[in-house]
């Protein structure tokens, strides 16, 4: 998505960059000065730019998930699961379902490469969310708590029950995913002319017959619910059938990378051209 918008606008600019999850990747290598016309090549294991390579200098390939989670057993935070079963109407689901699950045992490979881009936080806005695992609560690394980009950016993928929790100053956090999948509603009083959201996991279609759609649209109904919060205009990318179909349903597959790069690169490149 980042490369396609490239032909209009290039998102390194952005007033403000959020990113959760996997998107915490891509938020810190925008500020890092990573070119977005080199993302699908950095994907694909295609040359960088001369630029890209400047930016990137010896930071390793990209990183290979585990082949399984591996879990120890229990719920990942009975503290926070009597929270969640007591007041359930406080907290989305996916922080129950994180409490819930056993806390994986994996350690976040290849995070650690951010420490060599930032010595300090950008100074432009940059928002890494998590979640934390004994309040439930969502946190805005860059806006409340300043750890190093590359803590910020491991926790910010935890996902849980898969990797182990990150742990900061002592306390333990999972993928900002479990609160929201795109945290729109943060940007609702920054009062800004455009926000483009890379929602992944949602979808353009309420009812589909492609296997997991139907898990997707929960994950739509959120969004929807936080773009409403939003005064400006917003352009929300989601997969169609079509780029579903490419995707599959294991978001941790390396072996689709590259193919769904390139999907995606032209998919979201002709919905760019009708709006932008």
């Amino acid at each position: 998505m980042i490369t396609a918008l490239a032909e209009h606008f290039d998102a390194r600019q952005a007033e403000v960059i959020v990113g959760t999850s996997a998107g915490s990747t891509a938020a810190a290598l925008m500020r890092a000065g990573f070119p977005p016309t080199d993302y699908v090549a950095r994907v694909c294991g295609r040359p960088l730019s001369a630029e890209g390579r400047a930016v990137l200098g010896s930071m390793p390939a990209l990183a290979e998930p585990g082949q399984g989670p591996a879990r120890r057993r229990g719920p990942g935070s009975p503290d926070l699961l009597r929270q969640v079963a007591r007041r359930p109407w406080r907290f989305p689901l996916g922080v129950g379902v994180s409490a819930a699950l056993p806390r994986g045992t994996r350690a976040m490979e290849g995070v650690d490469r951010f420490r060599v881009l930032f010595d300090k936080w950008p100074v432009q806005d940059t928002w890494i969310i998590a979640v934390d695992l004994t309040t439930g609560q969502r946190v805005v690394f860059g806006r409340d708590l300043r750890p190093s980009m590359a803590d910020a950016v491991a926790a910010s993928c935890a996902v849980p029950g898969y990797y182990a929790p990150v742990t900061i100053d002592g306390r333990a956090y999972v993928d900002g995913g479990a609160w929201s999948m795109v945290s729109l509603d943060l940007l609702a009083d920054c009062d800004l002319d455009l926000v483009i959201v890379s929602a992944p996991l949602s979808t353009t279609d309420w009812v589909a017959r492609d296997p997991g759609n139907a898990a997707r649209v929960p994950l739509r109904l959120q969004l929807q619910r936080e773009r409403r919060k939003i005064p400006g205009r917003v352009l929300v990318v989601a997969p169609d059938a079509r780029m579903r179909a490419v995707m599959g349903t294991n978001s941790m597959s390396a072996a689709r990378r590259a193919p769904v790069a390139v999907a995606a690169q032209e998919y979201v490149a002709s919905l760019f051209r009708g709006e932008l």
